[in-house]
């Protein structure tokens, strides 16, 4: 069954889905918003719909908005500038690299390739916003009943796999990543990022309540210097 990105995420059946991706927009356009000067400019990799960088251009109409979105059509929006990778990118003073649900997907090289480019990319004092979904813990019992649900099949995951899942064991990933979160920690994430930035905040969405109950964790980083 093909269920739309849409309707997995901020149009979600499932209300408590729907306010977890649409809590997380918005705490992101806030987040650029905080990050980005007058004028600056946003990459977001992983565009997906480009939800978010049309939100961010309705409050901040001074910031140039890049999108890199291989998998789903490009948004009419005219404000939004597609690139066809991030290198594309150079030369254009980038104030803010985002990659919003998109890091559990990649290949561990994919992302050493994405974390080393942002690197390269950012202007000094720039910023890399990364959100990632929170599969340990309980609350991956409920995300997957709720795929389950949605999706009208059963889960990737055996009862021994969930089960290391909500007790925060190392799991072996997943082979196809782009359409499973199987074996994906947070906590890995923030220590691939760490390598080369400095991680200036860390929070949880969409309560303000431990990791544990949360479904979201959100890293703003700030590449190391030499």
């Amino acid at each position: 069954m093909v269920v739309t990105y849409d309707r997995q995420t901020i149009n979600s059946p499932n209300p408590l889905a729907r306010f977890s991706h649409r809590s997380r927009t918005s705490k992101s356009v806030n987040l650029a918003c905080e990050c980005l000067p007058e004028g600056g400019t946003v990459v977001d990799f992983g565009a997906g719909t480009g939800l978010m960088l049309c939100k961010l251009g309705d409050v901040r109409p001074d910031v140039k908005l890049l999108a890199i979105s291989r998998y789903m059509p490009p948004t009419p929006d005219p404000r939004l500038r597609y690139l066809a990778d991030l290198r594309d990118a150079a030369g254009q003073s980038v104030d803010l690299v985002t990659a919003l649900e998109v890091c559990e997907h990649l290949a561990d090289a994919e992302l050493d390739d994405f974390l080393a480019t942002t690197a390269m990319l950012l202007r000094d004092g720039g910023f890399l916003i990364v959100s990632v979904p929170i599969m340990i813990g309980p609350v991956v019992i409920i995300k997957e009943i709720n795929r389950m649900l949605l999706h009208r099949r059963i889960s990737d995951m055996s009862f021994g796999e969930m089960a290391r899942h909500v007790l925060g064991l190392q799991l072996t990933r997943a082979e196809n990543r782009g359409t499973s979160h199987k074996g994906f920690d947070y906590r890995w994430l923030r220590r691939q990022l760490q390598q080369g930035f400095l991680i200036v905040r860390e929070f949880y969405s969409p309560l303000p309540l431990p990791w544990w109950l949360n479904s979201q964790a959100f890293f703003i980083c700030q590449p190391k210097k030499p």
